[in-house]
């Protein structure tokens, strides 16, 4: 189950594209990652905070699912959701142009120290703290 779903709105362009005009499929984690940027600044934790605090937050693992092509011009959503946070980071990304899905992920993220050089297998407590509070003012906690 979801803690917490948004959408962020993109339109894509030209230089994604192959000379046939359809999106080239690493661009897609390119809109996810903008998503995810949206994301963090929505809780006011941007990337900024994160490494201000000396971690970073790497991908472990990816899923995804590719369905429709998206094309030059396309507008589309990334529909994004939060799933975990307190242990590991967890979002699943739904892109949908023309009210058809495009693409499906999930993607992993894991706290990484940057002065201890290790993972952490719970996320830092002031980034915890800030997704508790989001969701406190919305309503989902």
């Amino acid at each position: 189950m979801s803690l917490f779903t948004f959408s962020s709105k993109q339109k894509v362009p030209f230089f994604d594209c192959d000379p046939m005009g359809v999106v080239w499929h690493g661009n897609y984690l390119k809109y996810m990652e903008v998503a995810r940027g949206e994301f963090l600044q929505m809780i006011d934790f941007s990337y900024r905070s994160i490494h201000e605090i000396n971690y970073a937050f790497p991908i472990v693992e990816i899923k995804t699912k590719y369905t429709n092509p998206l094309k030059v011009d396309d507008d589309f959503e990334v529909i994004t959701t939060l799933d975990e946070y307190e242990n590991r980071l967890v979002h699943g990304f739904k892109i949908i142009s023309n009210s058809r899905v495009c693409f499906k992920s999930i993607s992993v993220q894991v706290a990484f120290n940057n002065e201890t050089k290790s993972m952490e297998f719970i996320m830092p407590e002031a980034f915890r703290s800030a997704v508790e509070s989001f969701l406190g003012k919305i309503g989902n906690v």
